[in-house]
């Protein structure tokens, strides 16, 4: 018998998106190996930055799926929940689309958008995680006042 999610807590929700865009990832990946094998290979720093934005890619959807489960366990209402995942795939997009975008559009040994763009992505990444253990210690906290009143 199927039991409805209670809508109050996203996480499986969140948790099957995130399964999903480990998808793309593997499409990335497929893309880069059509580049490699391409009659017009890339130059030296577009392969570098093409697999790290590739790496940190799929490094990141995988601790998205962490991200999202844990969400459950923090006691945060639904929105700030998704307000929460949604800034840490933002923050995922930022960090290896800066590393795509700076493999085609920066030079070698020069700042450029995609840099930018990745250490933004990289605050915005620090600024997600830090909320959700703060909440995950929260959470732990209200739970032991929980029992000690029982």
């Amino acid at each position: 018998m199927h039991t409805p999610a209670n809508p109050r807590q996203p996480g499986q929700v969140l948790a099957a998106i995130s399964w999903v865009l480990l998808i793309a990832v593997m499409f990335g990946g497929e893309s880069l190996i059509l580049l490699l094998t391409s009659g017009d290979p890339p130059t030296a720093q577009q392969e570098q930055f093409f697999r790290a934005g590739h790496g940190h890619a799929g490094v990141l959807a995988i601790a998205g799926i962490l991200y999202s489960t844990s969400l459950g366990r923090t006691g945060l209402p639904a929105r700030r929940q998704v307000v929460a995942w949604v800034a840490y795939a933002l923050a995922v997009f930022m960090v290896s689309g800066g590393m795509f975008l700076h493999a085609y559009t920066g030079e070698a040994g020069e700042r450029s958008a995609g840099v930018w763009l990745t250490a933004a992505g990289g605050v915005v990444l620090a600024g997600a995680v830090l909320y959700l253990a703060w909440h995950l210690i929260r959470a732990r906290d209200d739970a032991g006042i929980v029992e000690a009143r029982a």
